[in-house]
């Protein structure tokens, strides 16, 4: 299981989301052509979900301010990424339905960001693992299969010039 990951340029002219989505296709070509030899990475849509049309290569991105990460997986995956801030994390919780015993901003963010992989996932979760990244961020990974994710997660870089460097 593989984690790329893009700080990205604001390009003028476009709203935040256009940045984002363009730096997410960004890491699903560079990734795809560069790290996996996918030849043709053309992407399609299916339920919502986006896969590239000639490879079974799984993908996941999600995106916060100025970073995008992809999780790619030969098997059903799901990333989610937030910023650690304060909220009112019981009241949030509590609409969610969230089951936390102590409102810890650390504890509510576990708890969002595997809501959001698992729903990106469109499947049962049989595997989770979620860490802190970057001092400011927490990222939770889910995929359908049993696997250690932890043990088995490499995290890549993906510079501007579209260079990969192992973190």
């Amino acid at each position: 299981m593989d984690l790329f990951y893009y700080i990205f340029p604001n390009i003028k002219g476009l709203t935040l989301k256009e940045n984002e989505h363009n730096a997410g296709m960004f890491i699903v070509e560079n990734a795809g052509k560069n790290f996996y030899k996918i030849k043709n990475t053309e992407i399609e849509v299916i339920n919502r979900k986006p896969k590239y049309k000639y490879s079974n290569l799984e993908f996941s991105i999600s995106h916060k301010g100025n970073i995008v990460i992809v999780l790619f997986d030969n098997n059903p995956v799901g990333v989610d990424i937030e910023k650690l801030q304060t909220r009112d994390f019981e009241a949030i919780a509590k609409r969610m339905n969230f089951k936390i015993k102590n409102y810890t901003r650390e504890e509510f963010y576990k708890c969002w960001t595997l809501y959001e992989a698992e729903y990106k996932l469109q499947t049962t979760a049989k595997s989770r693992y979620t860490f802190n990244f970057n001092n400011e961020y927490i990222i939770s990974a889910v995929t359908g299969e049993q696997a250690e994710i932890k043990k088995n997660l490499k995290i890549y870089e993906i510079k501007q010039n579209g260079i990969i460097s192992l973190k």
